[in-house]
């Protein structure tokens, strides 16, 4: 089978055509599937699209490397990123600071008795503690 592929696709030696050669002549098999091979590439060859000129891929090809392309890659996207991330962080954290501020003073996330006062009765309780 590897030598009637490669008979199709390029020269033998003449060794390997004379065992092709013979291989065709013993097998039916064989001849059916060359067959169907030279079929199926002449129906390939029939359907070929015809608008391509010469040299087609070798045009492509020259078009696709002289299109300009970015000259750091992604790191231009990176820089973009960190520019605005600094840029949000700050503000985030000026308001985080502000609303903080606001709730101290107000008395609502922190009240002043539990930041600045210690009851009267834990300190009643710690001056009935018996040191000795």
């Amino acid at each position: 089978m590897k030598l009637l592929f490669r008979s199709l696709d390029s020269g033998l030696k003449k060794k390997d055509r004379e065992r092709l050669d013979k291989a065709l002549a013993e097998s039916k098999e064989l001849r059916k599937r060359r067959a169907d091979i030279l079929s199926l590439r002449q129906a390939l060859a029939q359907g070929a699209v015809r608008s391509f000129r010469p040299r087609f891929d070798e045009r492509v090809m020259s078009r696709i490397r002289s299109v300009q392309t970015i000259p750091r890659g992604h790191e231009v996207l990176v820089d973009s990123y960190r520019w605005v991330f600094k840029r949000l962080a700050a503000a985030s954290l000026l308001i985080l600071m502000v609303l903080i501020s606001f709730a101290v003073i107000q008395d609502g996330l922190f009240p002043r008795d539990a930041i600045f006062y210690v009851s009267d009765t834990a300190i009643n309780r710690i001056l009935q503690l018996s040191v000795f």
